[in-house]
């Protein structure tokens, strides 16, 4: 079969590609992410790009935590509602996001070159949280759009959409509203 031949409704190769690398990042990228976070939260960061380590908090390093609990922790809500239909996979998403903040201060308390910062873990947990609410926030939006969206292609093409139809059937039926 030719290119050009192709059955209508299947995407291209590229397209099929771009989806293949969507679906893994939603499944799998929480876990390449928390490697990351593990690396960064571990490996003198400051060293590694030549300067000289502060041994004070900063607001710069409470931003990379904030940023860095709010992408694991939608991360992780997203690959728990494409796991289980359903599931908003907020409340795992804060679970693991508040757990594996914990559990890096933890790691960090014994090594010589960083330091645990109860600080550092209320960053996380703002993070996390407002990463959710954020996602949760997209969600509800979106799925107050969609009903809309499809009652109005409906209505285009004829068909019977939701709403929009049982208000002309009652309008015709028994007078208007």
């Amino acid at each position: 079969m030719s290119r050009d031949a192709r059955p209508a409704g299947r995407p291209t190769d590229s397209a099929s590609a771009a989806v293949r690398v969507g679906d893994w990042i939603v499944r799998r990228g929480w876990l390449a992410w928390g490697a990351v976070v593990l690396a960064v939260s571990v490996v003198p960061v400051a060293w590694v790009f030549g300067l000289t380590p502060r041994s004070t908090w900063s607001w710069s390093a409470a931003a990379g935590h904030f940023f860095e609990f709010a992408l694991l922790a939608v991360l992780v809500a997203l690959s728990r509602a494409r796991a289980v239909p359903g599931s908003g996979g907020l409340r795992t998403g804060a679970a693991v996001a508040v757990t594996y903040g914990l559990v890096i201060e933890l790691v960090q308390a014994p090594i010589p070159y960083r330091s645990a910062d109860w600080r550092d873990f209320v960053t996380d947990v703002c993070g996390a949280a407002t990463g959710l609410a954020v996602l949760w926030y997209w969600r509800r939006r979106r799925a107050r759009r969609l009903p809309e969206s499809v009652d109005a292609r409906e209505r285009e093409r004829g068909g019977s959409g939701g709403r929009g139809d049982a208000l002309a059937d009652e309008t015709i039926e028994g007078g208007s509203r």
